[in-house]
């Protein structure tokens, strides 16, 4: 029979092995960890070395210095010549009548009337714009009214409109003005064509006086570009006097030439 002390010993050896065991398994572990620790903290190493060394390879970015460049300042126009394809009339309903409502009842019906004879004109346009009435008041005359109503008409040949436009003179309206033009869709791309043009004049100018200055030209700074009014020629009308009895004679209006016209203004550096 074992004594005490000896069942002691025996039975503590396990226990001892096993937390030796336990021991040396906490150890490993601890290292682990470590290792993985410098591993990963090496690796972020490496990694901030390589993209600074990338970094440094890159050129650096900096702002273009234009202190050394011959500033010039330079303007020009481009100009695209092109026939007018539309020809508008403006005309006037005018009644007067010492009554408002008499003068105005009076313009209505002239201008329905002229409404209706132009719809029958499918190569006419017809805008019936603004209407007014006003009350005048002379020092030695009685008072009266005075309606009036404008009408535009617009068609792309004055075969067209030349006729129906004498027919409505004859029918009492007043013609303000009878004016050849450029229609829009047209304008677009002829002004287009203007400001090719005002660039390259602006180009060839650039050429010329860096050439002279013994430079050249480096680019151009800022461009800015507008346009001008269409030049218009004062239209050729004419009127013929006629009788009463006289058949209505159509107003006269020659379609001339007229010219799209752009501007350009730029900045230019030049360098030796």
């Amino acid at each position: 029979m074992l004594s005490h002390k000896q069942a002691f010993t025996c039975s503590g050896q396990p226990e001892k092995k096993a937390l030796l065991f336990a021991n040396r398994e906490t150890s490993d572990i601890k290292r682990k960890h470590t290792l993985m620790r410098f591993y990963s903290r090496s690796m972020l190493f490496l990694l901030s070395a390589s993209s600074c060394a990338f970094m440094a390879m890159l050129p650096t970015a900096h702002a273009e210095d234009t202190s050394t460049f011959t500033k010039l300042e330079l303007s020009a126009s481009g100009t695209t010549d092109a026939a007018p394809d539309q020809l508008t009339a403006i005309f006037r309903a005018e009644a007067r009548n010492k009554n408002a409502a008499t003068a105005q009842q009076a313009v209505n019906a002239l201008v329905q009337k002229i409404t209706e004879q132009t719809g029958k004109n499918d190569a006419v346009q017809l805008a019936v714009t603004g209407y007014d009435v006003s009350e005048t008041r002379p020092d030695k005359d009685p008072a009266f009214w005075t309606a009036t109503q404008r009408l535009s008409l617009k068609a792309q040949n004055g075969n067209a409109l030349l006729p129906l436009a004498g027919q409505l003179q004859a029918n009492g309206l007043i013609l303000e003005s009878l004016d050849w033009s450029i229609s829009d869709d047209k304008r677009e791309s002829l002004l287009l064509d203007a400001e090719k043009n005002a660039v390259a004049e602006l180009k060839k100018q650039a050429d010329t006086v860096a050439a002279s200055l013994g430079l050249h030209v480096v680019r151009f700074s800022n461009v800015a570009i507008s346009e001008n009014p269409i030049i218009r020629p004062m239209p050729m009308m004419m009127s013929m006097a006629r009788s009463a009895d006289a058949p209505a004679a159509a107003p006269s209006s020659t379609a001339q030439t007229q010219h799209v016209r752009a501007n350009a203004h730029a900045t230019i550096l030049l360098g030796p």
